[in-house]
């Protein structure tokens, strides 16, 4: 479509023929946040409301509007009529790049007020449409009042090429309201109803949420019409705003300035609505007797105080009721795999589902990123619906689009819509194929009824939302490849796509919506009761393949396929409810196996690479774990192919297809660690030292390709050594902090500093990895074994001088230059006023770098300072903000939202708190530990959580505050629990892999090695009488766990006392070591295990 542009001096605003704003950009800043398109028109929007009777609200501008739209002298022009009201709507853009919108009004008597709307994104373009979520949490909304009313001010706190940019909205006429985010404009209802909540408010409630959809909003005053009226708001961008925001960047003069006056036209013709798209198609609420005919048998029900919320049934699968999606701010959502290869040399084909009415989206097989057929949904209230593929159904001569479903139930490899109509039940199901690449999404009518459908799909072929794709049609399939233009084709040139249909139809676009744009694929489906269509990928191009199989044999075999990674794993109580960790493990597999094979998230839907430091951790902890080593050797391999072949470290990041090249140059401190650690793992499990052996290339600084030279893995891990030797500060043995340690929000400011710098975290990670690496190499290199045990000497001896000089363990350490020591995070430290970080303290208990009584003082510390009701802190108070400018810390200082890291609370590190606990057998704190994390029926254990997606893993709990500085004036209410927690990101993390890995290993003790088992639980009381049936040296096992009465520990195998060793441990009696060889002699007789600990 031929665009409309308007140019300032460096601002440019891009209009569709729609008269819908496509894009705001100064240079290589967009300053919008989505693209508008001709379907949906923009995310911006200028509202008329009108107060007789009651609050009636009608946009002005774009193809969502009846206005006319018209090129003028100095801009564009709406035009129409409201009732007896007429207005017209100017755009226009001064030099100064300043802009306008002037709404003039005409009526009599009629009492009125004008909204105004804009989403945000004010980043570099590539960084917006990254994560559009992401960098919102980046923009700083101050308010400030001027003559007209209130202006809001919005920088963006992370550098955009050194430039910190700003977007001013405020008004030359008088406003009374604003808000700064789309989720109190649109509301958590708005994907039920298609209506913005805060239309209906009179006032709006000024008040500042920065969150994850930057949408600045002002409301213009109560006007009562006579005669003509103008309504006047502005939008200023400035490029550079290195210092905080404390009053508005443009003055009142400069302003009225750059005004430029419209002419006001005659009126034209009112606009006939051109689209055909009725209101959304949306499913009754169930009645209880029409859920308990669908489901009869619930488990884990979650009710509040209006009813029924969700549940789950006895197949794993977990059903939400709409009434629970309406409270929701994160969209309930899914990732779909198909395959059950576990490695990412077998790609796998993944689809993301959403329950507001995303059959698919982010379809891919293989890279997450680049191997896109569909486009993925960009924002979680469903406020655009171009994206992914979506379903419309046909009503007197109206399109309707299916968005929420009465119901929404998610199986481990499925997603079911069920959409209650008038007279009929339409089920919608979108299921994978366990053993092949394919994707199905059936629909039916419960009584047979035909409908037209017309089946949307925005495809892609590439990364961006352009589409680079060359399609034919073949009968009932269409062959999807990508276009010479499309990256795909330089990496993988003969990926294809097929989608077909069960019965025929019509390949269409747009235009059969009353749309004239030709973006999007439209499949018209005439007269059915019901049809199936299927995508399948394939990397080689291979021919598409007829599989015989149904939604109920795909179901069985991906649950058996889970079922069967975890050993048929299952815990029963008599009177504590322990089926949640039943249901939580499936879903925790599924989870893990999405970041291991299909690496990406529902909010961070960008990823296609691993993290080096998280491969190394949750897929590696869970497949040892469960016995599986083989599958930990072939990610060392893949790991170590992509260690830097200069100086023998990492990319903190690295796609590991055909993509090689996309990688990180550079990494944290404490990466170099985490490849070593999982050699050493492997070794000591599985007594491989072949492994050594395996020659593996090195990745080229210069160019990201691999060498064409191979070396050993010993090779690798010397240079990897030596790398860590090259890099501790002067005089010590102290690895330098680098670009950071596993939280990195907490990167210096001063680029200095890091030099001089350490984490005493990374410090515990090297000495235990080191540690370890030393043991398990003395039975094949006595000399570089004593190498490392001299090194792991010197760190210990360092750690002791430098990070327990006091009694607690400082964050980090700072060397000056004559020597003296400088304690950061620690109770002397006067410049971040934080006394207390977690990471240290846990990781030095499980390095076991502290003595008993050492582990216990910091044990307290924890207690006393950073532990609350929703779990573990990463320090004892967030880093001071002061309007995203920097003092100390990068990020800690520059986020506006308190989310994530930044609100402190980060699931994974309260994981390594729960491993920390059983390492000191501190057995009230392991179980409760994992329940303060489990999702499921959360507020029955943690009383402030508010609602969240019960079968997936959140990165974090995130404390309920609007702006950082209500975070840093309340704080302290989180602790007490008077301040709600809500559920951060999903799925994409090593978490999953690590909490499970924690349950089986740490908590529940089992573990197992190519000699030996190991029976080490770490439980509470209460859990007295627990049973685990798991399988143990291959055998299948029903483990009983009892309390020991007289504190004395015992075993019993089929009845009979077996007399074995304790593990060693420095903080309590260790677990029963047993040979594999008679432990497996001890099941002869039976498989029932008895553990008194």
């Amino acid at each position: 479509m031929t665009q409309i542009i308007l140019k300032g001096t460096d601002v440019k605003a891009a209009f569709l023929p729609t008269g819908d704003l496509y894009e705001l950009t100064s240079n290589e800043i967009m300053i919008n946040q989505l693209n508008g398109n001709a379907l949906d028109g923009s995310v911006n929007q200028i509202y008329l409301r009108n107060f007789a009777n009651e609050i009636t609200a009608t946009p002005l501008i774009g193809s969502n509007s009846a206005s006319t739209f018209s090129k003028s002298e100095n801009g564009v022009t709406w035009q129409g009529n409201v009732g007896e009201i007429s207005y017209q709507v100017d755009f226009t853009l001064s030099p100064k790049d300043i802009w306008f919108w002037t709404v003039t009004l005409k009526g009599s008597g009629q009492i009125v007020d004008v909204v105004f709307a804009q989403d945000l994104g004010n980043a570099a373009k590539g960084a917006v449409q990254s994560n559009e979520a992401y960098m919102s949490q980046y923009v700083d909304h101050k308010i400030t009042e001027g003559a007209n009313g209130y202006i809001i001010t919005s920088r963006q706190n992370q550098p955009q090429s050194g430039t910190f940019p700003v977007v001013e909205h405020g008004s030359l006429t008088k406003n009374r309201g604003y808000l700064t985010d789309g989720y109190q404009f649109f509301g958590t209802t708005f994907k039920t109803t298609n209506v913005p909540e805060a239309l209906a408010d009179d006032q709006f409630a000024n008040e500042v949420y920065q969150y994850e959809f930057a949408y600045p909003v002002l409301q213009s005053e109560k006007i009562t019409l006579q005669g003509s009226t103008e309504v006047i708001f502005y939008g200023g961008f400035k490029e550079n705003q290195p210092q905080a925001v404390t009053e508005p960047i443009f003055s009142n003069e400069q302003v009225a300035e750059a005004y430029l006056k419209p002419t006001i036209l005659a009126n034209s013709e009112q606009n006939a609505p051109q689209k055909k798209i009725g209101a959304p198609l949306v499913g009754r609420k169930f009645t209880t007797a029409e859920v308990n005919a669908l489901f009869p048998e619930k488990e884990q029900v979650e009710v509040d105080e209006n009813g029924l919320l969700s549940f789950f049934t006895a197949n794993y699968h977990h059903v939400v009721l709409q009434e629970k999606e309406e409270q929701m701010e994160r969209a309930t959502g899914h990732i779909l795999l198909s395959g059950t290869d576990l490695t990412v040399d077998q790609p796998l084909l993944a689809t993301t589902v959403y329950m507001y009415g995303i059959f698919n989206s982010q379809v891919v097989l293989g890279n997450t990123s680049m191997n896109k057929l569909m486009s993925n949904s960009r924002n979680a209230l469903n406020v655009l619906k171009h994206s992914g593929q979506r379903l419309y159904v046909k009503e007197s001569g109206q399109w309707r689009l299916l968005t929420m479903p009465s119901a929404f139930e998610m199986g481990l490899n499925s997603a079911t819509w069920y959409y209650q109509l008038a007279d009929d039940l339409l089920t919608i199901t979108t299921y994978t194929i366990a053993d092949g690449r394919e994707i199905r999404l059936n629909c039916h009518s419960a009584i047979g009824k035909n409908y037209t459908f017309a089946l949307t799909n925005h495809l892609l072929m590439g990364a961006t939302e352009t589409p680079v794709y060359q399609m034919t049609h073949v009968e009932n399939k269409l062959i999807i490849k990508p276009a010479a233009t499309s990256p795909i084709t330089n990496e993988y040139p003969d990926l294809t796509y097929y989608m077909t249909i069960d019965t025929g139809f019509t390949v269409s676009d747009e235009r059969l919506f009353g749309v004239e744009a030709s973006d999007l694929n439209v499949l018209l489906i005439e007269d059915v009761a019901g049809f199936e269509s299927s995508i399948q990928g394939s990397l080689t191009g291979a021919d598409f393949k007829v599989t015989q199989t149904d939604f109920i044999a795909e179901d069985e075999a991906y649950c058996d396929f889970i079922d069967g990674l975890l050993h048929h794993f299952k815990l029963e109580h008599e009177t504590v409810d322990v089926s949640s960790m039943n249901y939580l493990s499936r879903w925790y597999v599924h989870n893990m196996l999405v970041h291991y094979l299909s690496p990406h998230g529902l909010e961070q839907y960008g990823g296609a690479a691993w993290g080096t430091r998280d491969v190394s951790q949750g897929p590696t902890e869970f497949f040892f774990a469960i016995n599986r080593p083989e599958v930990v050797k072939d990610i060392i391999k893949k790991v170590y192919a992509n260690q830097f072949d200069d100086d023998g470290n990492w990319p903190q990041w690295f796609m590991f297809d055909r993509y090689e090249t996309q990688k990180a140059d550079e990494s944290h401190g404490d990466v170099i660690v985490w490849p070593m650690k999982i050699v050493a793992d492997y070794l000591a499990k599985t007594g491989d030292y072949h492994l050594l052996k395996e020659v593996v290339p090195y990745t080229k600084r210069s160019d990201f390709y691999k060498t064409t030279e191979s070396f050993t893995l010993f090779e690798h891990l010397k240079k990897e050594v030596q790398y860590i030797e090259d890099h501790f500060l002067a005089g010590t043995y102290l690895s330098c902090y680098g670009d950071g340690d596993w939280d990195d929000t907490l990167q210096p400011y001063d680029s200095r500093l890091k030099k001089h710098m350490a984490s005493s975290w990374t410090v515990a990670l090297t000495y235990q990895v080191l540690n370890k690496l030393s043991a398990v190499l003395a039975a094949v290199d006595k000399d570089y074994s004593s190498h490392l045990a001299k090194l792991v000497t010197g760190i210990k001896a360092d750690f002791n001088k430098y990070m327990l000089a006091t009694d607690v363990i400082p964050g980090f350490v700072y060397m000056e230059e004559d020597g003296s020591t400088e304690l950061m995070i620690h109770p002397t430290d006067k410049k971040t006023g934080i006394q207390y970080r977690l990471l240290p303290m846990t990781r030095s208990m499980i390095a076991e770098l502290l003595t008993p009584e050492q582990a216990q003082a910091h044990l307290a510390v924890i207690k006393e300072n950073l532990q609350f009701p929703d779990g573990v802190r990463l320090m004892n108070r967030p880093a001071h903000y002061a309007g995203g400018v920097s003092t100390n810390f990068k990020r800690a200082e520059q986020a506006a939202n308190f989310g994530r890291e930044i609100g402190l609370q980060y699931v994974h590190a309260h994981i390594r708190f729960t491993e920390a606990m059983a390492k000191l057998g501190q057995s009230e704190e392991t179980w409760q530990a994992l329940q303060t994390i489990n999702p499921i029926n959360l507020k029955t254990r943690v009383k402030n959580a508010k609602l969240r997606q019960s079968n997936v893993y959140f990165s974090s709990s995130d404390g309920d505050f609007k702006t950082r500085y209500e975070a840093q004036e309340n704080f302290g209410k989180l602790r007490d629990g008077s301040v709600d927690v809500k559920g951060g990101w999903r799925i994409y993390s090593s978490g999953p892999g690590i909490y499970l890995n924690q349950l089986l290993t740490s908590v529940l003790g089992l573990r197992e090695d190519s000699q030996t088992i190991v029976l080490d639980p770490v439980l509470p009381a209460m859990l007295d009488g627990l049973k685990v049936n798991y399988a143990l040296a291959t055998k299948p096992v029903v483990i009983t766990f009892h309390k020991a009465q007289d504190g004395k520990k015992k075993l019993l195998i089929n009845g009979k006392v077996i007399e074995a060793p304790l593990e060693a441990n420095p903080y309590r009696h260790g677990g029963f070591v047993l040979s594999k060889t008679d432990f497996v002699g001890y099941l002869a007789a039976g498989n029932q295990i008895e553990i008194y600990c």
